[in-house]
């Protein structure tokens, strides 16, 4: 009975979230255009059910690791941590792509989406070629192996990955220059370095995803590593 109030009660979110995202965006013709086309190319083949075939052809042991930011979500966070057009945000685990899209699309932000699924990757693709989105880069791969040395940003949206990945991922992002700014979903960064010092929090405040409410953490990368010789 409870996953079936669950699924009902996210399927009205999205409603509710389809309904906002024409009210608050429409207005701009490149982003709509894009959104719509890459709405269709999902209409029959939801990107739940992508994640899932990718995820089955991987053996993995959980087959519902899915989840996307609402768009009016995502423009709410944009605007508490400060991203501007100057920004380049790279997106850890993009899915579908539409965040992706909103913030080149609509923000106007240079963003580079990383998503390890050929589907989605394929399908954002094509859209960003036919709308000629030159501030969207699609990249392929796994965003553990993906250099982040160019991001002034990274959004993590993924809040289920194992202790393990999260501390590999904080090493990752010692690459980052000092100023950068991750945001994280769920849980801080902080707590999983393996260096202490080198991300400083400046922001945590909640917001709602279709399963519930959930804290954002936003973490400033500090200069104590050049300063240490790390």
């Amino acid at each position: 009975m409870k996953l079936i109030l669950l699924a009902l009660r996210v399927q009205y979110f999205e409603w509710v979230e389809l309904f906002k995202v024409f009210c608050r965006y429409s207005s701009q013709r490149t982003f709509l255009k894009a959104f719509l086309e890459l709405k269709l190319r999902y209409l029959l083949d939801s990107p739940f059910q992508v994640s899932k075939r990718f995820l089955i052809k991987k053996r993995s042991d959980d087959l519902y690791l899915y989840g996307e930011t609402p768009l009016t979500v995502l423009d709410d966070i944009c605007e508490k941590s400060g991203i501007t057009s100057q920004d380049h945000v790279f997106e850890l685990g993009a899915g579908s792509g539409f965040t992706s899209l909103w913030m080149a699309a609509f923000a106007g932000v240079r963003v580079s989406s990383i998503e390890q699924v050929p589907t989605f990757c394929l399908r954002l693709q094509r859209v960003s070629r036919r709308m000629k989105l030159d501030k969207l880069n699609v990249i392929e791969g796994d965003y553990l192996e993906v250099d982040l040395s160019a991001a002034t940003v990274i959004y993590l949206y993924a809040s289920n990955l194992d202790d393990l990945t999260i501390r590999c991922l904080t090493l990752r992002m010692l690459a980052l220059k000092p100023g950068s700014r991750v945001i994280s979903v769920s849980y801080p960064l902080q707590e999983y370095c393996p260096v202490p010092g080198i991300f400083e929090q400046s922001e945590r405040f909640p917001v709602c995803f279709p399963w519930g409410e959930a804290d954002v953490f936003l973490q400033v990368r500090t200069s104590y590593v050049q300063k240490s010789g790390v």
